[in-house]
């Protein structure tokens, strides 16, 4: 009988690529292919050590344990040791596998990751680096238990060629998520509000024609990929850093100084809503240097660029702060009742609130 034919890895690897929630479903192919119980993609650098996690039949409490262990680091984990290993070599992106980790464990300054593995049975395995760069690093793995044992130079042909395709899904899924913050750009240019848009790192992704002015007069800085400025009650850095934080702010606000005898500019940045699971390169937050004019087709605008609303729902939204009934509302949008409560709902969906008056709380420094 002849071997069994791999699959188009390429089609399994740009479906997640497109639709990010299908990253299991490829990773869990990858791991069968391999014979290998599981499998695993993996950010490692940037604010956090472990920016995400995605382990195929691994349970979210040993994904939170790993993470809150602080084994991220080469002292601690032989598979980033051995990554690190070759990286400092040149060696960017080679399949490393059991006999690698061989040569690093004995220099681990604590055998505690070393006996996790061992107790949940993933002591063996394959890796290799997708992406190498400001971000960090984006690692593709396979995790074995010792009933699967040691991987074959076979199971490791096709996990390169598995990770060849991965790596092409990763760099488009990044794209995609780039080009988001260039479509947010577009929107508050065409309305001519100034803002910048950061990543959850805190770093810069775009920014406005108002917002390059602001850099152009020193009102603002960039050094690199981070901005600040002098400010009250808090620096620019210092904002970024509360819609950031785990558990941070949703909205803040803070008034930056300026030269030259110029007032000083109230800079509002919100939290945009949770989107899952992201590369890094998703739009965080929106750091607003001046807001929207104050009719109604400015704030609709407005709305539908932070919010992704429709022009419909962005409408609703502003007669709802209005004070405005649903009866009345539907009646002046010429809609039923029923159209309305369908179109609230996807309302709050959208900007991850539950009720009216959490929406009022979401829309007040925008609207007040």
């Amino acid at each position: 009988m002849g071997q069994r034919a791999e699959p188009d890895w390429d089609d399994i690897f740009m479906q997640a690529a497109l639709q990010p929630d299908m990253w299991l479903d490829a990773l869990d192919t990858l791991a069968s292919q391999t014979g290998s119980g599981h499998g695993q993609l993996i950010g490692v650098g940037g604010a956090r050590e472990i920016p995400f996690n995605i382990v195929t039949n691994f349970s979210t409490e040993l994904i939170d344990h790993f993470a809150a262990s602080g084994w991220g680091s080469e002292s601690h984990n032989f598979r980033i040791a051995a990554s690190n290993r070759h990286v400092e070599r040149g060696f960017y992106d080679p399949v490393l596998h059991e006999d690698h980790y061989d040569r690093v464990i004995p220099q681990l300054a604590s055998t505690d990751y070393l006996d996790w593995c061992e107790e949940i049975s993933i002591p063996f395995g394959c890796q290799t680096n997708l992406v190498i760069d400001n971000f960090g690093i984006v690692g593709l793995a396979t995790l074995r238990d010792r009933n699967d044992g040691r991987t074959t130079p076979a199971q490791r042909k096709i996990f390169a060629n598995g990770a060849k395709a991965a790596r092409r899904a990763v760099r488009l899924q990044e794209k995609l998520e780039g080009e988001q913050a260039k479509l947010l750009i577009g929107a508050f240019d065409a309305v001519r509000v100034s803002a910048f848009i950061i990543d959850a790192r805190g770093q810069l992704l775009a920014h406005t024609i108002g917002a390059e002015a602001m850099l152009d007069a020193g009102d603002v800085r960039l050094s690199g990929r981070s901005i600040d400025a002098a400010g009250a009650p808090f620096t620019l850095r210092q904002m970024i850093q509360s819609l950031i934080a785990d558990g941070g702010m949703d909205h803040a606000r803070t008034k930056v100084a300026t030269a030259e005898g110029r007032p000083p500019i109230v800079i509002e940045g919100f939290c945009l809503p949770e989107r899952g699971w992201s590369l890094g390169k998703l739009p965080h937050a929106i750091l607003i240097a001046n807001g929207p004019n104050r009719d109604r087709a400015g704030v609709t605008h407005y709305l539908s660029a932070i919010y992704r609303l429709s022009p419909a729902e962005a409408d609703i939204a502003v007669r709802l702060f209005e004070g405005k009934g649903r009866p009345q509302i539907a009646a002046e949008r010429g809609v039923t009742t029923e159209t309305l409560r369908g179109q609230i709902k996807q309302l709050y969906l959208k900007c991850s609130v539950d009720s009216e008056a959490g929406l009022m709380r979401l829309l007040a420094p925008i609207l007040s």
